[in-house]
């Protein structure tokens, strides 16, 4: 069995597994039998509906309070073809043009939405990696826009960001990867270089 084949043989488990889990009832407390679990189950269900009844009676302006139970139905995983097509945006890319995939992949590469919030660490994540960019080349490029950004989860997570940046009549459109570290480590610049130019 070679590695892609085992990747896909563990992705399947976590799949049966995690559907397996999702259809299991909530228990409360320790029983030592199935059928204590189920009489459990079905008493814990009658108290809770009591407890529900009696406070719709006492308040009933409450009534879209947060006591009806919505089950939690996790996403699945990628199927095997999206995973081939996921790997081949990564190689053809570096990771930089990556589609979105409905089905989740552990540690894969992601588009991330750009908000308001996320912006501002984004541009300044941009700038550092423009600045090695510069010591590097001896150039004096200027950040002008961020354009977008891909998100992979690693020890904190890695920015696959494009953005342009301007030095004169000369306009580039630069790719970085930024580390953003755990447990509030910094930042650090794994790359850097000018995608494409044009002038101006």
């Amino acid at each position: 069995m070679d590695l892609d084949d085992l990747i896909v043989h563990l992705e399947k488990e976590k799949q049966e597994t995690l559907e397996q889990h999702a259809k299991r009832p909530c228990v409360r407390g320790n029983t030592s039998s199935s059928e204590e679990d189920e009489e459990k189950v079905v008493e814990d269900t009658a108290a809770s509906d009591e407890e529900e009844e009696e406070e719709e009676t006492e308040d009933d302006t409450d009534s879209d309070s947060d006591s009806e139970y919505v089950p939690f139905t996790p996403r699945r995983l990628m199927t095997d073809e999206e995973i081939r097509e996921h790997r081949r945006q990564v190689a053809e890319s570096n990771g930089f043009d990556v589609d979105w995939f409905e089905g989740i992949l552990p540690g894969s590469i992601k588009p991330y939405t750009l908000t308001e919030a996320n912006r501002p660490p984004l541009i300044d994540f941009s700038k550092q990696a423009l600045k090695v960019y510069n010591e590097s080349n001896n150039t004096t490029f200027i950040f002008d826009k961020l354009i977008k950004s891909n998100a992979q989860c690693v020890a904190g997570t890695m920015f696959y960001i494009t953005f342009g940046a301007q030095s004169g009549n000369i306009h580039g459109t630069f790719r970085a990867r930024v580390w953003e570290k755990i447990m509030d480590e910094g930042s650090q610049v794994m790359s850097c270089e000018k995608y494409i130019e044009e002038l101006v």
